[in-house]
C-alpha cells in the first residue's frame, strides 16, 4: 500500500508553486424559504492555479454565490482582488481573473494534459487545504475511472478519477499534476471514507476551455434519452441480434435532447462515433479503461454532430444527431449565485417547481412534498411529453396576514388563474396582471387534486402593499 505523502513544498517543478494560489471567498446565499431575502455573509477558501490568458481555474463551488474574491500567491503577503469570468456549475469549474498587472509578475501558466490518468499511475495534488496558509502537496495514486455525480448541482454526471491522494476541505479547484502537467482539477471527496478523493480529468477541463473560445459557455449536452442492457442471449435473440453483437436497448427518448428526432424506443444502439457499445453500456475510453458510452455525447459541444450506429427493423442504420442542451432539466440542478425566481401577490408567494424549492421542505423532501409536486417534478415528462417544456408553479409559501387566514390551501401545484391554464411563472404574473387591472370582483385559483381558493380583488389589491413592507419584500416579483 502506498503511503501518503503530505509535505511543505520545498523542491518542486520551476514555477509551478508560484502559479498554484489561495482563493479566499465571501459568500452570500440566497434564501429560498423567502426568495427575496439573502443569508449573512460567511467566508471559506479553495484554491486555483494559473493558465494561459492570464486564465485562474478554481472549481465552481468555491466561488458560488461570492460576493467577493481575494486571490493570494504563494509567499506573497497581500492578496489581489479577483472577479469571476465564469462559472460552469455543470462541470463545477469556473474562471477567475485578476485585473492587477503586479499579481502577473513572474507567474508561469500551468499546462493542460490531454488524456485521461493510467490506473496505479502517481499523481500529485497541490493545494491550501483548509487551517493553513502554506501551499501543500499530496501524492497517491490512480485508483479508478468512474461515472460520478458532481454535487455542485446534484443533477450533472460525468468521469471523475478517483485517487487516494487525499483532497480535504481547501484543496478544491487546486491542480492535479503527473509529469508536469495538469492532469485533473481536485474537486470533491467522499465523506464516508478515508483516502478517497476525486479530480475532474483533463479531458472535460480542454471541453470546458474550448467552450468558452467563443466568449459563451454553453454547458455539456444532454443525451436525453434512457437504455437498459442487453445482456439476456433471449433478449438478444428476439431481436435478432448475434450472440457476439452488442449494445444497449433505447427506452424513452426526451424531447428536445440529443437523440429526440433520431432514436426510437425500441431501437438497439451499437455504437457511438465510431466506438461500441458492450452490453453494459460501457465502452473503451482510455487502454483497459472502460467508462459509460454517456461518455462519448457528454464530450461533444453543443451543435457538435453525434453518429450513432443503431439496429431497427432487423438491420443496421447509421444516423447522425445533434448535441442537444435540455433547459428545462435546470430544474433539477442546485442553483448558485442566481436569484430565486418568485412572484409575491397578497401574501401568497408563488415559484417555480424545481429543486431548489424542494429542497426548503428538508431532508428527505421526496416523503414529505405533495404528491402533485412529486408527479410534477419527476413523472410529467415521461407521462405527458407534450407538457414537457411546460414551468411548474407553486403556491410556495403564505405570508401570515388576515386576509391569507382564512385560506384552506397549503403549498401546491397552480394549475388555473380564473380558469386560465398557469404554464410558467411569466404567463401566472400576466393573469394576475389581467385581474388586477379589473380591480374589483373576484380572483379564482385552482390547485391541484381539486383545491380552490376564491380572493375578493378589492380586499387582495389593498393588503398587498402592506404585506410587502410588514415582511421587507423590496421586489415583489422576479421572474
Amino acid at each position: 500500500m502506498l503511503t501518503l505523502a503530505l509535505t511543505l513544498l520545498a523542491v518542486s517543478a520551476p514555477g509551478l508553486e508560484d502559479s498554484v494560489v489561495k482563493v479566499q471567498v465571501y459568500s452570500s446565499r440566497f434564501d429560498y424559504a423567502s426568495p427575496w431575502r439573502m443569508s449573512p455573509v460567511h467566508g471559506a477558501s479553495g484554491t486555483g492555479f494559473l493558465l494561459d490568458g492570464k486564465r485562474i481555474v478554481t472549481n465552481a463551488h468555491v466561488v458560488r454565490d461570492a460576493r467577493q474574491i481575494l486571490v493570494k500567491r504563494h509567499h506573497v503577503a497581500n492578496p489581489f482582488v479577483a472577479r469571476v469570468e465564469v462559472v460552469a456549475n455543470d462541470c463545477d469549474l469556473a474562471i477567475l481573473r485578476v485585473e492587477d498587472p503586479a499579481f502577473h509578475e513572474g507567474l508561469i501558466p500551468l499546462k493542460i494534459g490531454d488524456g485521461l490518468p493510467e490506473r496505479k499511475s502517481s499523481v500529485t495534488t497541490y493545494g491550501y487545504p483548509a487551517g493553513g496558509q502554506e501551499l501543500s502537496s499530496t501524492t497517491g495514486i490512480v485508483s479508478r475511472v468512474e461515472w460520478l455525480t458532481y454535487v455542485q448541482t446534484g443533477s450533472d454526471a460525468h468521469i471523475a478519477v478517483q485517487t487516494d491522494a487525499a483532497i480535504n476541505p481547501g484543496n478544491s479547484g487546486g491542480p492535479v499534476i503527473q509529469k508536469g502537467k495538469v492532469v485533473g482539477v481536485a474537486f470533491q471527496g467522499a465523506p464516508h471514507l478515508q483516502n478517497v478523493g476525486y479530480f475532474i480529468p483533463a479531458p472535460l477541463v480542454r471541453h470546458f476551455l474550448k467552450n468558452l473560445e467563443d466568449g459563451h459557455y454553453d454547458g455539456f449536452p444532454d443525451s436525453g434519452f434512457k437504455t437498459t442492457d442487453l445482456i439476456s442471449p433471449a433478449y438478444k435473440a428476439e431481436r435478432g441480434l448475434k450472440p457476439d453483437e452488442h449494445g444497449v436497448v433505447v427506452e424513452e427518448v426526451a424531447p428536445d435532447g440529443t437523440g429526440d428526432g433520431v432514436l426510437k424506443p425500441g431501437d438497439v444502439l451499437l455504437a457511438v462515433d465510431g466506438v461500441d457499445i458492450a452490453d453494459d453500456g460501457s465502452v473503451a475510453l482510455a487502454g483497459v479503461v472502460r467508462g459509460p458510452f454517456s461518455h462519448l455525447v457528454d464530450m461533444k459541444q453543443v451543435g457538435e454532430k453525434v453518429r450513432f450506429k443503431v439496429w431497427r427493423d432487423g438491420k443496421r442504420q447509421d444516423l447522425e444527431a445533434t448535441a442537444r442542451r435540455i433547459a428545462r432539466y435546470d430544474r433539477f440542478r442546485y442553483q448558485w449565485s442566481t436569484p430565486p425566481r418568485y412572484l409575491v401577490y397578497s401574501g401568497l408567494v408563488f415559484m417555480p417547481l424545481d429543486v431548489e424549492y424542494l429542497r426548503t421542505w428538508g431532508k428527505g423532501w421526496p416523503g414529505k412534498v405533495p404528491r402533485a409536486m412529486t408527479w410534477n417534478h419527476f413523472f410529467k415528462e415521461s407521462a405527458a411529453p407534450e407538457r414537457a417544456n411546460e414551468e411548474t408553479v407553486v403556491l410556495a409559501r403564505i405570508l401570515q396576514h388576515p386576509i391569507t387566514a382564512e385560506l384552506s390551501v397549503g403549498p401546491s401545484v397552480l394549475e388555473t388563474v380564473d380558469g386560465h391554464p398557469v404554464r410558467s411563472l411569466a404567463e401566472l404574473d400576466d393573469l394576475l396582471t389581467q385581474a388586477r387591472l379589473r380591480g374589483k370582483g373576484q380572483l379564482n385559483l385552482g390547485f391541484a387534486d381539486g383545491y380552490e381558493e376564491t380572493l375578493n380583488l378589492e380586499e387582495t389589491e389593498a393588503a398587498h402593499p402592506r404585506i410587502l413592507q410588514t415582511y421587507g419584500v423590496r421586489r415583489e416579483k422576479n421572474l
